[in-house]
């Protein structure tokens, strides 16, 4: 599973394949009017992800590994202001 929107959270790769230990995918869409528009993985980590919203407000991510966007524990769920564009 590459991705799951529950909980009010957007949990990337919750379930990775292992024998898709590297790739990636566009075009995603979750709950609460977000699409993840890039999603890439390398050796079954999370390497990129791009988030657009069409409603704006909250954004909460939760992935297994620190963040670009600011650094987390694995586990952690970042929280962040999604912008209209």
């Amino acid at each position: 599973m590459l991705l799951q929107s529950d909980r009010g959270e957007i949990d990337l790769l919750p379930a990775l394949p292992s024998v898709w230990p590297s790739g990636d995918v566009h075009g995603l869409r979750a709950r609460g009017g977000f699409e993840v528009m890039e999603l890439a993985w390398n050796e079954g980590h999370l390497t990129k992800a791009v988030i657009r919203s069409s409603l704006g407000g909250p954004c909460r991510v939760r992935s297994g590994r620190e963040t670009a966007v600011r650094a987390t524990r694995p586990g952690e769920v970042l929280t962040f202001d999604a912008k209209l564009q």
